[in-house]
């Protein structure tokens, strides 16, 4: 009774992901970032397009401080068996790796990121 019960709840999954997909990360996204490590928060844009089924090129550009520009390349490969929650880890130059997982709808992109020493939140829409 039980396996059926749980073959069942896997097939539901999988047909919700092959046809009724989540919505694609792919495009230009405005909105914010905040270090939950430090305080710090600012502008934030990104533009994310498709590399194949499960993998997204994204190209993150923001400012710290107001004055100082950053630009935070991500390959973000969705996360095996869900539809709308995508994962990074990208080395950064003098910061170390930083790692994200972001959940995507059709007008929000919400990811929680963290590094060596800081950690926050992409808050986007389009």
């Amino acid at each position: 009774m039980l396996y059926r019960a749980l073959a069942a709840c896997v097939v539901t999954v999988c047909l919700c992901c092959q046809f009724a997909p989540g919505a694609s990360p792919v495009g230009r996204w405005g909105g914010s970032w905040s270090s939950q490590s430090t305080g710090h928060q600012g502008a934030l844009r990104a533009r994310i397009r498709q590399v194949d089924s499960n993998t997204y090129r994204a190209l993150f550009a923001g400012r710290f401080a107001k004055v100082i520009p950053f630009v935070y390349p991500a390959k973000l490969q969705r996360v095996p068996g869900t539809c709308n929650t995508y994962q990074s880890s990208t080395r950064l130059p003098l910061m170390g790796e930083y790692r994200m997982t972001a959940t995507v709808s059709e007008h929000h992109f919400h990811a929680t990121f963290q590094g060596r020493k800081d950690r926050g939140v992409f808050e986007m829409s389009r």
